[in-house]
């Protein structure tokens, strides 16, 4: 696991009002935060061990131990390079505001990618897609952009995969699937109710799910998903456009891609070529 501090953030809005407070306090300031023991935290933000303890293991953490290893490695990490939260769009920004505004929310939030995401987990979710007799695919609104492109790149490599942008045909590929299939649901804030209607039917069928999200662990789409691939939280979810979020929810979606291909990077290469489309002169 890393990000750390991003995770954090993003577990902070659906944590108990006790876990809320703690987060908040580790927030504020983390590099005080390092090194103490958990009776030491405990007395620093006036919560309980137990309190402490309940938030690792939400965080997926094995313990305090591993708590304190992230969260130094994290601070390495900001150090070299400082993530800071996107600022929305104003309507009284500059032609030159917006265009620095832009530019460093879609850096930023694949720089986010990068750390939220280990390569054993695209490990396994290549697995799952080698294994998968067919990849269903679900997104609705800004993340049907994002499924739209896995799709084409799925089908340049000859890869059975199926996405329509009609919620109910979405739902009947779920409610036809099997354990044989594979389902890749994309929500950036893990509670779009058709994606997890979707995503949750292809689960009572018997196959598996990867959730591509921005939402914590503590989001529908998460808890029910067998692997979760992050995008970073750097965009309110009450947002006017999904700009920076797309950026991630691609740079996620081309990182799954080129792993799958370079497993089997012989046989793919030769479907690319077969399926190349010639351009007439």
């Amino acid at each position: 696991m890393a990000g750390l501090l991003v995770r954090l953030k993003q577990h902070k809005d659906s944590a108990s009002p006790a876990e809320r407070d703690l987060i908040g306090r580790i927030l504020d300031d983390p590099e005080v935060i390092s090194g103490l023991s958990i009776h030491e935290l405990a007395a620093h933000t006036f919560a309980s061990p137990s309190t402490i303890t309940r938030m690792c293991k939400k965080l997926g953490l094995k313990g305090y131990k591993e708590f304190q290893r992230l969260l130094i490695y994290d601070l390495a990490l900001l150090r070299e390079s400082e993530l800071s939260k996107i600022e929305d769009l104003a309507p009284t920004d500059t032609t030159l505001q917006t265009i620095e505004k832009v530019t460093r929310g879609n850096v930023d939030s694949l720089r986010l990618v990068s750390k939220l995401n280990e390569p054993e987990v695209y490990d396994t979710c290549v697995d799952l897609m080698e294994a998968a007799r067919t990849i269903n695919l679900f997104g609705m609104g800004a993340s049907l952009l994002s499924a739209r492109d896995l799709h084409y790149k799925l089908l340049r490599i000859g890869v059975s995969c199926n996405l329509i942008d009609d919620w109910h045909g979405q739902l009947l590929y779920a409610s036809n699937s099997g354990p044989q299939d594979l389902s890749i649901a994309i929500s950036y804030s893990g509670s779009t109710s058709e994606v997890n209607a979707c995503a949750n039917l292809a689960r009572e069928r018997g196959g598996k799910v990867i959730a591509i999200t921005g939402s914590g662990f503590d989001s529908e789409l998460a808890r029910h998903a067998d692997e979760v691939l992050f995008v970073g939280s750097t965009e309110p979810l009450m947002r006017s456009a999904a700009m920076a979020s797309r950026i991630g929810q691609l740079g996620v979606i081309d990182i799954l891609f080129k792993s799958f291909v370079n497993r089997n990077y012989e046989r793919f290469s030769e479907v690319l070529e077969q399926n190349q489309i010639r351009k007439h002169q």
